[in-house]
């Protein structure tokens, strides 16, 4: 790869498919993660916290025991241009505006990585420093605009994979500095396809809609580049379960009646893992990973949901991942597809709380659900985003708005990237 990496910011809410993001993002030489700023999303902001500090931990001691791990994730360990330790940081837990509304999960103080971190703790204590990383206790916006402020303009990446609140504080905090990024990288919305948190809201939207909004006017006012990776591109982008949980511990699953019947429980307490893979045992990671699924993988087989993890989240960084290189990024990559949308987003409905509101007037869409196109997954483009030019007002001044990801390599590159990254597994 040319050049030197490009600095991201992963501002996540660490859920079941932003672990394998983050992971995916500290196992990829193109990029250089220099803060990971919490969120509140998936849970609550300090469980979060908690969660990525555990995950690093179990890396940690994979990066001793594995020579080939040290090399995959060459950049925690200060090689190949890394400068310094990635910093982590809690973000604000207030909204942006309006009344916190909580899907049915957060009913409860779960860890919301499939319950996996209270079966599956860690040997060591995920609240001592980390060799890996700096943590910073100001609020993660803070600790986002001093990286905008000191690095080279446009040379800072964000990828957020939760909830907008982070980046709409800091944009309203310091709207110049925050101008400096070279774009942020979103995975959120749902733009032609049902929502999945309501009918019509993506969780990320509804989560915070006045945060989402905020960015969505800054990318309309040419203060930043928005692009966004909906619901209506990652959804079709899915890895078999069976690629991502170890093979002992899905037949410990198996014992005991099938995914299906361990939406409530877990078999971990009868697999043994090993640091370095041997005899067929999972490693650390790989053991988190697959009790982090089981429940997932229990959940979706009673719904009689296909039999693999949407990968929503590692959509957005792979996009980053793909683009690092590039002069901008809605610049043309090989495989990529962007196209600009007009809409906004639903801040006080009562039943349409984060629904992106579409203007589809005078751009010849039309409107189905495109997650039945069998195209979309595979290489292939969203049809509704494809608008003709022909269709498009003469003379009409291009607009600043969002750009969309409607196009992707496919499924099955970034399945063999993230299995290859991530794990070392050669497919």
């Amino acid at each position: 790869m040319p050049g030197s990496p490009r600095k991201i910011i992963l501002d996540t809410d660490p859920g079941v498919d932003d672990v394998l993001a983050i992971l995916l993002a500290l196992a990829s030489p193109e990029v250089d993660v220099r803060l990971i700023s919490i969120v509140f999303g998936n849970t609550h902001a300090p469980v979060a916290h908690s969660n990525l500090l555990k995950i690093y931990h179990l890396l940690a001691s994979e990066l001793v025991a594995i020579p080939e791990a040290a090399i995959r994730y060459g950049r925690l360990e200060g090689q190949e241009g890394a400068v310094g330790k990635t910093v982590v940081a809690v973000g604000r837990t207030d909204l942006l505006e309006g009344r916190r509304r909580s899907p049915p999960w957060q009913g409860r103080p779960v860890q919301h990585l499939g319950d996996a971190p209270s079966f599956h703790s860690p040997e060591r204590d995920p609240t001592i420093p980390h060799q890996h990383l700096d943590i910073d206790d100001r609020p993660s916006y803070e600790v986002m605009l001093e990286i905008l402020r000191t690095e080279p303009e446009n040379s800072v990446t964000i990828v957020a994979l939760g909830p907008l609140t982070n980046l709409a504080h800091a944009f309203r905090a310091d709207p110049t500095t925050f101008a400096r990024v070279a774009g942020v990288v979103w995975m959120g919305g749902a733009l032609d396809v049902p929502g999945n948190t309501s009918p019509v809201s993506e969780f990320n939207c509804f989560a915070d809609p006045f945060a989402a909004e905020q960015i969505l006017t800054g990318a309309k006012e040419g203060k930043f580049e928005l692009i966004m990776a909906p619901l209506d591109i990652t959804t079709p982008h899915q890895v078999p379960f069976s690629d991502l949980i170890h093979p002992s511990i899905a037949a410990a699953a198996a014992a005991q009646g099938g995914p299906a019947k361990l939406t409530n429980g877990y078999p971990l307490k009868g697999v043994k893992t090993s640091p370095t893979g041997e005899h067929g045992e999972p490693t650390p990671i790989q053991a988190f990973v697959g009790a982090m699924l089981l429940r997932v993988r229990g959940l979706q087989a009673s719904f009689g949901l296909p039999d693999a993890m949407e990968m929503h989240d590692p959509v957005a960084v792979w996009f980053a991942i793909a683009h690092a290189g590039a002069t901008k990024l809605s610049s043309s990559v090989d495989g990529w597809g962007l196209q600009k949308r007009e809409f906004r987003v639903e801040r006080v409905g009562e039943i349409t709380r984060g629904m992106c509101v579409v203007d589809r007037r005078g751009t010849g869409e039309d409107s189905h659900d495109r997650t039945k196109d069998e195209k979309i997954g595979k290489g292939g483009t969203v049809p509704s985003l494809q608008v003709e030019e022909s269709s498009k007002e003469e003379g009409k001044e291009d607009k600043k708005l969002p750009w969309v990801i409607v196009k992707t390599p496919g499924s099955e590159p970034l399945r063999k990237m993230i299995l290859g990254r991530v794990f070392g597994t050669q497919v």
